[in-house]
């Protein structure tokens, strides 16, 4: 705009002054001020034409211009527009929810209480596990007999921003007992106790771009940390699983079909900068990567019934454990060279391996003073699987909706005859009286596993939508031990992980718009190896807003 003309709100104002103040000469100074009191006039230029009445018609027109000006302005900056925000306000969404949980644990009676380390907190530690069982600080064991009953809470917020031009940025922050990625539970009274302040973590931040977002094409990018973007079911990657790196999707109408495609590139594991700290030389670096795709396609087969399936592969890239060149394993500080291709998350289930080959050092320390042999354990397969999904949404009546899932996963890198050498769990289990399985036992583990599920309920199944609105599921799930990566499955069902089967049924309510309740039960057993079965009963609260 060119210096000196009037800006909107300035020219509103000038305008107001030029229709409203009282169009007066010199006179308005008072008809009894004195003359002398006017300042001296200075002469009028030749082009200069003075106005000293305004016919009535004029004002009248000025006046409507400034009306209509000003009503302009205020529309647009919302200036008198009850409850209606900014236009930059309006592309900012907050949402989140809060659920607060009463959890039952109930082991089954004859649980094994000796058989099952606990390998994640084992490859957590500072100096992993002593084999030789002679420090006894090192041993670190699962929970498979004692009951327990925890209140819990989830909390999260959400910032959505609409960027403009197609892109959206996303930032949520989340509740939890630590940086796990499969839970934002929060444990009440645990940790430290004492009311006690709680975490807050980072669980997404992201920049999404859709240069296509019609209805017969849509095209997404994501890159950051975002929602997983693959058509799933909780048998294979936990809900609250969000995945970091860089993803693709692409979806076309064609008719009655709606294909869809999606793609990504993410990082699971970087090595860290300066490892071994110890050590002036350093190890060679050990990234681990997913490389996915799925394809597949939405169908609807009449107004009330839409099938989906969808075919994905998730080759896991550098996540089994290697064994590594002698190491002085007696020494609990030491770092040796492989030691960061186990995994630094995990739950249970997966089979492992030993990942340290002593060195001669630690063979004669163990051998002529009982020294301790630290170990990590890294994974025992490598993961390369092919996922196939399908559900089959109906509605039945104008008030009851049917849905039917299920999934099936095959771990096609997993192979038995080499797994089992190297195993140091899984095994099928021993009778007491069998010396010679004891002494040699059979390796039982295994690559695939499957879920079926039905839920039925309101028309908005299975989310509750409105007061009274509800919905009831059963579902069955059997998962071998090594058909995916424990550190992603469920982690509510068996208290997560892989090797197990069983059930797990379902109910909610609606309490009001917001509010709604949950109960659900899940009962499971293992797969292979000695007994663990157990019971989760969870009674939730939900809110959202």
């Amino acid at each position: 705009m060119p210096h000196g003309t009037p800006q909107p709100k300035a020219r509103v104002l000038f305008l107001c002054v030029i229709a409203l103040a009282p169009m007066r000469g010199a006179r308005a100074q008072g008809a009894n001020e004195p003359a002398a009191s006017q300042p001296p006039q200075a002469a009028p230029a030749e082009d200069v034409k003075r106005v000293t009445y305004v016919p009535e018609v004029v004002k009248q027109e000025i006046r409507q211009q400034v009306k209509e000006e000003v009503l302009q302005e205020m529309q647009k900056n919302q200036w008198a527009a009850p409850r209606v925000y900014p236009e930059w306000l309006r592309r900012i969404s907050f949402h989140g929810d809060l659920r607060i949980r009463y959890e039952i644990d109930n082991f089954g009676h004859g649980n094994a209480v000796d058989y099952y380390p606990d390998f994640n907190a084992i490859n957590q530690s500072s100096k992993g596990f002593d084999v030789n069982f002679r420090d006894p600080t090192s041993e670190r064991w699962l929970n498979t007999a004692q009951r327990r009953a925890r209140a819990r809470l989830r909390a999260r917020f959400d910032v959505d921003v609409d960027l403009g031009q197609g892109f959206f940025t996303e930032l949520r922050i989340a509740s939890g007992d630590g940086p796990t990625p499969v839970s934002t539970n929060q444990t009440i009274a645990g940790g430290n106790g004492s009311f006690s302040k709680y975490q807050i973590w980072l669980d997404r931040a992201n920049l999404r771009y859709y240069p296509l977002r019609g209805e017969a094409a849509q095209l997404a990018f994501f890159i950051g940390r975002f929602e997983n973007p693959f058509f799933r079911t909780d048998l294979t990657w936990d809900e609250n699983i969000n995945m970091d790196g860089v993803a693709t999707q692409v979806r076309v109408r064609a008719g009655s079909l709606r294909p869809f495609l999606v793609g990504g590139a993410f990082p699971i594991f970087n090595t860290l900068f300066d490892l071994p700290p110890e050590q002036p030389a350093k190890f060679v670096s050990r990234d681990k990567w997913l490389y996915a795709g799925q394809l597949g396609t939405d169908w609807t087969l009449s107004s009330r019934l839409i099938a989906k399936f969808g075919a994905a592969f998730f080759f896991f890239d550098r996540v089994r454990g290697i064994l590594g060149s002698d190491c002085d394993t007696n020494l609990a500080s030491v770092s040796c060279d492989t030691d960061h291709s186990r995994p630094l998350f995990a739950q249970k289930g997966n089979t492992y391996r030993p990942l340290r080959t002593p060195s001669i050092a630690a063979l004669d320390a163990e051998l002529n003073s009982g020294a301790s042999q630290y170990q990590y354990f890294g994974l025992a397969s490598g993961f390369r699987n092919l996922v196939y999904t399908a559900r089959f949404d109906f509605l039945a009546l104008q008030s009851l909706r049917l849905i039917l899932d299920g999934e099936f996963v095959h771990n096609v890198a997993f192979h038995k005859d080499s797994v089992g050498p190297l195993a140091v769990n899984n095994f099928k289990p021993c009778a007491a009286t069998d010396n010679a399985c004891r002494e040699n036992p059979q390796y039982g583990g295994g690559n695939y596993g499957y879920l079926t599920r039905l839920t039925v309920g309101s028309p908005g199944a299975p989310a509750i939508l409105r007061r009274w609105d509800w919905s009831a599921s059963i579902s069955y799930r059997y998962l071998q031990s090594d058909a995916i990566i424990d550190a992603f499955a469920n982690s509510e069902f068996a208290l997560g992980g892989t090797n197990n089967k069983g059930f797990v049924a379902t109910a909610s309510l609606g309490l009001s718009e917001n509010i709604w309740f949950t109960a659900r039960w899940l009962s499971s057993d293992v797969v292979v190896g000695p007994q663990y079965s157990i019971d989760v009963v969870h009674f939730d609260l939900n809110a959202r807003y």
